[in-house]
């Protein structure tokens, strides 16, 4: 219920983020410094992006991190946010965004993902940990292959590259948190859990 859809004009308009370019997104706590987030693998990447798109077309916006000593040139802007604190400000940054990039070489569910599917945000991310329990290949996402930069770089622009694709994309992003991600359903998939474990202990210790 916090995060959800804003209209993304407005949400670039309160960010202060330029209307006419494509917004990639990428955070985590300390997104830039921590290995595991794979910002290491994010680099070349978008480097890869320049043969998709010209620089004046896309931009990158990295939450969880303050820009670094010496940043990294990609050929296109890139705006580092540092941390954002509350609910509200994160949704407007999914909402802003036209893909978030999730580059982990190690994860298990991670709550950006969710938020930014729930923000009706697609996602791209390696094919690792709980990766595909949340993203559906081509569906309300794109999967890459395991630590592949240039499959990577391949999956943001197929999200990019054409508004119809981009428009089902989104509406399917938030489908899927509605239908598998909510307190309720989550209730109900532990409890289908608990009752299964027992039945099992029962039948076993019965025999």
């Amino acid at each position: 219920k916090k995060y959800r859809p804003i209209d993304k004009q407005l949400a670039k308009d309160l960010l202060n983020l330029p209307q006419d370019r494509q917004i990639i997104l990428f955070g985590a706590i300390n997104a830039t410094g921590d290995p595991r987030k794979g910002f290491h693998l994010l680099m070349p990447a978008l480097q890869k992006l320049k043969s998709y798109f010209t620089s004046d077309r896309i931009e990158l916006v990295v939450f969880g991190a303050s820009q670094p000593r010496n940043p990294p040139d990609f050929g296109f802007k890139v705006s580092y946010q540092g941390k954002f604190n509350d609910d509200v400000s994160i949704a407007l940054l999914y909402s802003a965004a036209d893909i978030f990039v999730a580059s982990s070489v190690q994860d298990n569910l991670p709550n950006t993902v969710v938020e930014a599917l729930a923000c009706g945000t697609p996602c791209a991310a390696f094919q690792i940990g709980g990766m595909p329990d949340m993203i559906n290949h081509k569906q309300n996402g794109y999967l890459a292959t395991a630590y592949d930069p240039e499959d990577l770089a391949k999956g943001i622009a197929w999200i990019l590259e054409n508004p119809e694709r981009w428009q089902r994309l989104s509406i399917c992003a938030r489908a899927k948190v509605e239908r598998e991600f909510t307190i309720e359903r989550q209730a109900q998939t532990y409890l289908k859990l608990y009752k299964d474990i027992l039945e099992k202990r029962n039948a076993t210790k019965f025999k």
